[in-house]
């Protein structure tokens, strides 16, 4: 099962496939958030799952840019809460532009860009979690999301190393 972004129509297979696979792994932040007792289930993982079941040449669906982007993002978004001080809330509008440009640039230069983990350096300053409750989500769910991109690139007979041999380009994996 490829990606659709290929220019293939997609068969009933696929989409059955890509349907089952992102309910499977966002059920999965569902059910690790059940037993941590905090929410992992965030948007940003969503559109991520979306990109890594779906778009599976794209460089930014490679598991390790996922993973890494939205950590480096985290942790972009929990600086700049903490930069702001405990009463965030007023500086919140002002501080998450400069903290999604900032991890949007850290995502380029660790060669981990992956879109959807922008998204993460902006969700400290608007949400009442407490900053190590929130680090603790951004790294179980990197973890998750990672160990659901292997475990489906080993699954899938047509990976993206397979993808890849026949298309004459190198392994994106």
């Amino acid at each position: 099962m490829r990606g659709v972004t290929g220019g293939m129509t997609p068969r009933a297979g696929t989409l059955l496939g890509i349907f089952a696979l992102t309910l499977l792994i966002l059920q999965g932040l569902v059910f690790a958030s059940w037993i941590a007792g905090f929410a992992l289930m965030l948007p940003s993982w969503a559109s991520s799952t979306a990109l890594i079941v779906g778009c599976r040449d794209v460089p930014a669906a490679r598991p390790r840019a996922a993973s890494l982007g939205h950590v480096v993002c985290g942790a972009t978004g929990i600086a700049a809460f903490l930069l702001a001080g405990p009463a965030a809330h007023p500086w919140a509008l002002w501080l998450a532009a400069p903290a999604v440009a900032v991890g949007v640039a850290l995502m380029w230069v660790l060669r981990c860009y992956h879109p959807p983990a922008a998204a993460n350096a902006a969700i400290p300053l608007f949400t009442a979690a407490t900053m190590p409750v929130y680090a603790g989500a951004v790294l179980l769910a990197a973890a998750l999301l990672l160990l659901a991109a292997h475990a489906f690139d080993r699954a899938d007979g047509a990976g993206r190393a397979d993808a890849a041999r026949t298309t004459g380009g190198a392994p994106t994996a």
